[in-house]
């Protein structure tokens, strides 16, 4: 968001955030109004936040409205989580359907996704969009795709074997040892305990010379208890939120990726920018990248089998060349691939719209 925000704002458009609280840095240029929610859960908080947005932004004359929650009345809407009907539809749960949490959130994706809606969605991953159709019968020409958006530079520049020593070092990781990488919060979402138990299965000469770092907030109690269980505990470390993912890419050896829900998966193209081989799930919206490159093992997770990713990645922890020879495919693929232009194409798609509503209006 705040790329695509900068981008804009260097265009020299006008910019006003809506939201019901600001953590970080104020974006220089831009107005930020905050809109109290009140409620006692999230869907409450929510639902209270939408109302108020609808009554302040109706005073205003904005040239376009765009989301990136899901919401009615949007011009244009940024897509970055699955469909939730969709995900409603693969558990049985009795009665889900009449809880105010179903109707609130179900009643915001339908204002965006139903045929009869206007709002335009910017789409990162081609099989999200079409589960999206599946349910709603979106029309196609209401889709506008984008590219990924890493960040290039920081990685590559990152991407010596002094910063891989020196990253190890600060961890207290020998030159030898095996380092396994997780990037994202949301650790069950992100598939950590397939991470643990294919570490659990390695050969015993493996596995004690291997590390799991996890990258992200979460909660790592549950975790924690888990690695104890299976005997890794000594080997699975919780880095919490870092601003060093760089460095720890050039550090590791392998990123997995098995998750059990992605829309797109930043983490995935930063592995293969960094030229590390990847093990990913094939829900994983940016799991095809890793396919065309040939940059690591993409494993069939519908439905899941463990012993897949065990195998996966006994494959890549038992074979050093065959490690260098995938991550060499993914640095080759991030050279000849758009990867990063989300912010600017992301601008194309708002002042195209902006000039067609513009151009609607004047016709009326």
């Amino acid at each position: 968001m705040h790329n695509i925000a900068r981008e804009v704002l260097r265009r020299g458009h006008k910019l006003t955030f809506y939201c019901h609280s600001w953590e970080g840095p104020h974006l220089s240029g831009a107005k930020i109004e905050i809109i109290p929610a009140k409620g006692w859960t999230n869907h409450g908080k929510m639902l209270s936040f939408v109302r108020k947005f609808q009554k302040t932004v109706h005073k205003c004359e904005h040239d376009l409205v765009v989301g990136f929650k899901r919401m009615p009345g949007l011009d244009l809407y940024y897509n970055g989580d699955v469909c939730y009907q969709h995900e409603v539809g693969l558990k049985y749960i009795p009665l889900l359907k009449l809880a105010p949490r179903y109707k609130i959130l179900s009643s915001f994706e339908k204002a965006v996704f139903s045929k009869e809606a206007s709002t335009h969605i910017m789409y990162i991953a081609e099989r999200e969009k079409r589960i999206f159709q599946s349910c709603y019968e979106t029309p196609e020409q209401r889709f506008h795709p984008l590219p990924a958006g890493i960040d290039k530079k920081s990685i590559r520049d990152a991407s010596s074997s002094g910063q891989r020593t020196r990253t190890r070092s600060a961890l207290g990781v020998s030159g030898d040892s095996l380092v396994l990488l997780m990037i994202g919060s949301d650790f069950q979402r992100k598939g950590v305990d397939r991470s643990m138990r294919a570490l659990a299965a390695l050969p015993a000469d493996l596995r004690q010379n291997t590390q799991l770092w996890v990258v992200g907030k979460g909660d790592a109690r549950p975790f924690a208890k888990m690695g104890a269980e299976l005997g890794i505990a000594d080997q699975v470390v919780f880095l919490g939120p870092r601003d060093d993912v760089p460095h720890l890419l050039a550090a590791a050896d392998i990123l997995l990726h098995p998750a059990l829900s992605e829309t797109a998966g930043n983490a995935i193209l930063e592995g293969l920018v960094a030229g590390i081989p990847v093990v990913v799930s094939e829900s994983a919206g940016f799991s095809v990248h890793v396919a065309r490159a040939d940059g690591g093992l993409v494993v069939s997770d519908i439905p899941w089998h463990q012993h897949l990713l065990d195998k996966a990645l006994l494959r890549l922890a038992s074979d050093q060349e065959f490690r260098k020879q995938l991550g060499q495919n993914g640095w080759y693929y991030a050279d000849i691939t758009d990867l990063y232009g989300r912010p600017r194409v992301a601008c194309d798609i708002i002042e195209k719209l902006v000039k067609e509503k513009v151009h609607a209006d004047l016709a009326c």
